[in-house]
């Protein structure tokens, strides 16, 4: 409702995004409570754990993932409040949870079932440091280098805690100065790895580049090509196969095979490293044989088999008949439901 003095001058009308400046100000007036329409924040970790336990998933990765998601939450609340954390107290959070996670992969396809945005910005943040660490894994690069490419996922959106949080929660269509502000970041994490105890340029740049493009249509310096490190090539597939595939504020989740069918068709056009997102999206594909889905149809159907040359499309066991979607070019798998 309007907020008045008590000498009845209007101090903030109503539906006024409230920000540190207003709580002073209200203080000052000797104003301790107001009533609010909307808490601005990413929920709890409770219902991620609760959906996760109900899961056909390895219970010790399970227990895992969610300690790592209440570290994760804290980690990233403390440096958006001004607190320093040194690269150690991040990797000793990430990597517990990554060497667990590739023990057992059925993770993955929890990860993808998992229904509503409670704390998306953390765990995007865990999933795109695992998700690096595999497909670095299937690339065949090192142990020191795999290790690198899941530090830099876990920490590629770190930015995102200098964004305002009516910006970065709201439910939904960014105005155009909204975006713009959205897009900063990558420049914020870029300058908080670089002063980070422990940070290296190279993770700097992977939080700076994640959202460059190979066609120079990413932000924010429109790289080309070699101009975007292979590093943030890997970065950005994994980070846009989370996003694609998870709730999020303003938009529901999509299966994991539609969104492979997005990265090769962004790869087909030139913006992603298509030798990448080839063997990603055929090592993906192939975890969920046997996992139940929705196709686009309302149908519920059981992933059967994963054609090596259309694994986006595999056969489906639709009410004891068999369907493959490489022929019924309408239906597509919606989404993942266990």
């Amino acid at each position: 409702m309007d907020l008045f003095t008590e000498s009845g001058i209007l101090l903030l009308p109503r539906d006024t995004f409230l920000t540190d400046t207003h709580v002073q100000l209200l203080q000052k007036q000797r104003i301790w409570e107001v009533e609010v329409q909307q808490v601005l924040s990413e929920g709890t970790t409770e219902n991620i754990t609760n959906q996760l336990m109900d899961l056909d998933a390895d219970k010790e990765t399970v227990a895992a993932y969610v300690k790592a998601l209440d570290k994760t939450r804290s980690l990233f609340d403390g440096i958006g409040r001004d607190d320093k954390p040194g690269l150690e107290q991040f990797s000793d959070v990430f990597y517990e949870v990554a060497e667990q996670s590739m023990k057992q992969l059925g993770l993955f396809r929890s990860l993808y079932v998992l229904e509503g945005s409670d704390s998306y910005t953390y765990r995007h943040s865990l999933n795109v440091g695992i998700l690096c660490s595999l497909i670095a894994r299937l690339l065949k690069w090192g142990e020191e280098r795999i290790a690198f490419m899941g530090l830099a996922g876990f920490l590629h959106d770190l930015g995102k805690m200098r964004i305002s949080k009516e910006v970065l929660l709201k439910p939904g269509r960014l105005t155009e100065e909204e975006f713009d502000q959205m897009k900063q970041h990558t420049v914020y994490g870029y300058e908080m790895i670089k002063q980070m105890e422990g940070g290296s340029e190279l993770l700097a740049l992977c939080a700076l580049h994640h959202h460059e493009r190979l066609d120079g249509s990413g932000y924010p310096h429109q790289l080309k090509g070699d101009e975007v490190p292979v590093e943030c090539q890997v970065l950005a597939i994994a980070d846009m196969f989370d996003a694609i595939c998870s709730d999020r504020v303003y938009k529901d989740r999509t299966s994991p095979f539609e969104a492979a069918q997005l990265l090769w068709k962004e790869a087909c056009n030139g913006k992603l490293n298509i030798e990448f997102v080839s063997h990603f999206v055929r090592y993906i594909a192939l975890l969920y044989v046997g996992a139940r889905a929705v196709l686009n149809s309302g149908e519920e159907v059981e992933v059967i088999l994963i054609h090596q040359d259309e694994p986006m499309r595999p056969l489906v066991r639709r009410s004891g008949e068999f369907v493959d979607l490489r022929h019924e070019r309408t239906l597509n798998i919606e989404k993942m439901i266990g």
